[in-house]
């Protein structure tokens, strides 16, 4: 299964069609949201929302910031699960992911930001700061209430007593808490910090995921500045790989091109529609993931960029009509404008030609890769370490990432 990685799925936009057909054989993982089981706790964080509201303590503004945010994302994953959920099962499965999001994590974050070649303002512009908003409430409101009110007990206690706690949440009245100690914290983080540098450390602690996976849905692609500016080098060259594992990144390029004008947006009409084609089209859309992987096996060892950028259009043209016509049940007239309407953005071919171009070359798609795969096999320390000597870490493998949206 692979895993839709690092944002939750909240927005409309990233829940594509084309995505859900092109994984249909092994339902792709939607994480749930990092705050998922923050009220396990029993705990009532509005109740501490009113506190510094009544309170208004200098970083009362730029915590109501972090709020603010924090409640659209919120908003954003009920209408999305509401959306998805006749699809839900056939097209996609919901993982609950359990890593550090303590202390601990929060300062390999931090040391993992400062590794990077970026600056602070390059990093800010690269995260999702709504996706970062839950996991930084689910730092604030569930380990680090953890850590704090819970100081002696172990793993094993906690989970034995979240699944009790979990077991009467819906019959119990919130707990009631000494704020205190979350306050003090609060204090120490929105005093001393501004909004941005927080989400961006916050968005952080999903990073050492991404490392245990051989591919990764990339649902963030301003990531990628980010993930090739980490000290990391491959010494596994390109070649090495099997170039069917390699260029099926390109040829989920190619499919979500030809596919995603028809099935996306989604929205209440689409997504019954795009049910019936998972049931009823599966040997249709296996022939056109096909066609378009033999399209980028075929493409992709053309050496000079120019020449492949002029190759594709034809290709496609020649190549996929009747695949996307029988998949999206369009006629001929209707296919010959849909490959009008995609290829009237020359910009979006001229991007797959370049990433087809540094899948086979060792482009900044592989390095990325790397970052990936080293994030947490040698930790953030290291990553920090490096940066400071201005060497870069080797790795002797890399992941392949496919991204939500295109070049």
């Amino acid at each position: 299964m692979k895993l839709v990685l690092p944002d939750a799925c909240w927005r409309r936009d990233l829940a594509s069609g084309a995505l859900f057909l092109y994984f249909c054989d092994d339902p792709i993982g939607l994480t749930l949201h990092p705050s998922v089981t923050t009220f396990v706790t029993g705990v009532d964080p509005f109740d501490f929302f009113r506190l510094v509201e009544e309170r208004q303590p200098p970083w009362a503004q730029p915590f109501f910031d972090f709020v603010k945010i924090w409640k659209a994302y919120r908003v954003g994953i009920e209408d999305v699960s509401k959306l998805l959920e006749p699809v839900k099962g056939k097209a996609f499965k919901t993982i609950l992911l359990s890593y550090a999001r303590g202390g601990g994590a929060w300062e390999s974050a931090t040391e993992l930001l400062s590794s990077s070649e970026l600056t602070k303002a390059d990093i800010i512009r690269s995260i999702d700061p709504f996706s970062a908003a839950d996991e930084l409430f689910s730092h604030i409101f569930f380990e680090k209430y953890l850590e704090l009110y819970f100081p002696t007990s172990g793993p094993a206690t906690l989970i034995a007593m979240g699944m009790e706690l979990a077991k009467s949440a819906e019959k119990r009245p919130p707990i009631d808490v000494d704020w205190a100690q979350i306050y003090n914290y609060c204090e120490t983080l929105f005093a001393n910090n501004d909004v941005d540098q927080l989400l961006a450390t916050a968005y952080m602690l999903r990073m050492p995921l991404l490392q245990s996976l051989d591919a990764v849905l990339l649902s963030n692609e301003r990531l990628m500045p980010f993930l090739t500016s980490l000290p990391v080098d491959s010494t596994c060259k390109p070649e090495s790989k099997n170039p069917a594992d390699l260029l099926d990144v390109a040829a989920w390029e190619f499919f979500r091109q030809l596919v995603s004008p028809i099935v996306d947006p989604l929205d209440e009409g689409r997504v019954p529609k795009l049910s019936n084609l998972i049931r009823g089209k599966g040997e249709e859309i296996r022939r056109l993931k096909n066609r378009c992987l033999g399209l980028a096996q075929e493409l992709g060892y053309e050496a000079n960029l120019e020449t492949l950028q002029k190759k594709i259009r034809n290709h496609i043209h020649v190549r996929v009509q009747k695949d996307v016509q029988a998949v999206l049940d369009l006629d001929k007239q209707a296919v010959d404008e849909l490959l009008n309407s995609v290829f009237s953005d020359e910009k979006t071919w001229l991007g797959i030609s370049a990433l087809l171009y540094s899948l086979v070359n060792g482009g900044p798609i592989l390095t990325a890769g790397s970052a990936v795969y080293a994030l947490s096999n040698l930790g953030s320390k290291a990553f920090k370490s490096a940066a400071d000597r201005k060497e870069k870490l080797k790795v002797n493998d890399f992941a392949l990432l496919y991204r939500m949206k295109g070049l």
